[in-house]
């Protein structure tokens, strides 16, 4: 296992300069992807907030208000959501390729040092080589991950705030407990993606120091 990942190294180059390459790039990728998305996030709102107004033309302030923001959410979240897929797409590809010569367990061993921010010893093991690098990965692609999700349960949240004030009991309960899941969610996933997030880059500082 050794002489096969030393020798992918050797054929691809000095490996300090690729990786210092494909995180360069990657960065890049992400820096394009962060300014498209608020361009198309920010139109998104500012479109479908407008859109809810003139729908509601005529109704209570509360329900303008609603719709509004349901609407400018849903095309907001949506928009940007699906403007990070090819962005998303590649970074999950980059994620696989550290670990991509190892079996399943070595990956798991692999991503739960990375995640726990605790360097695997020796450092220049087979697993501490393509660790380090799954950190430097995981750094840049996780804040990504998480904003495409946070946008996407937005979009899909949004289209509920609307019927939050319906008389209908069965149409309100149901948007209720929609948007409170949605709320739950975000939340869950959000702590979830931060630890893995401060996982990866206190992996990367510790296993920076010599």
């Amino acid at each position: 296992m050794t002489s096969l990942f030393m020798r992918m190294i050797v054929r691809s180059g000095n490996p300090a300069h690729r990786t210092v390459d494909r995180v360069r790039e990657l960065d890049d990728t992400v820096r394009r992807a962060r300014r498209r998305t608020i361009v198309i996030a920010t139109v998104g709102f500012v479109i479908g907030a407008l859109a809810g107004v003139l729908l509601t033309t005529g109704d209570p302030p509360s329900t303008r208000i609603l719709a509004s923001l349901g609407m400018g959410l849903s095309i907001c979240g949506l928009g940007g959501a699906f403007s990070l897929l090819p962005t998303t797409f590649r970074l999950g590809r980059e994620m696989q390729t550290p670990g991509r010569t190892f079996n399943q367990r070595e990956r798991r061993t692999i991503l739960r040092a990375v995640y726990s921010g605790r360097p695997i010893e020796p450092r220049d093991s087979d697993l501490a080589l393509p660790a380090r690098e799954s950190a430097r990965v995981a750094s840049t692609t996780l804040p990504v991950t998480l904003a495409q999700t946070l946008l996407l349960f937005a979009g899909i949240g949004g289209p509920q705030l609307l019927n939050l004030l319906r008389d209908d009991a069965w149409s309100a309960g149901f948007s209720r407990i929609f948007v409170a899941a949605i709320i739950v969610a975000c939340v869950g996933f959000s702590i979830s993606f931060r630890r893995n997030i401060r996982g990866a880059r206190r992996y990367l500082a510790a296993s920076s120091e010599r």
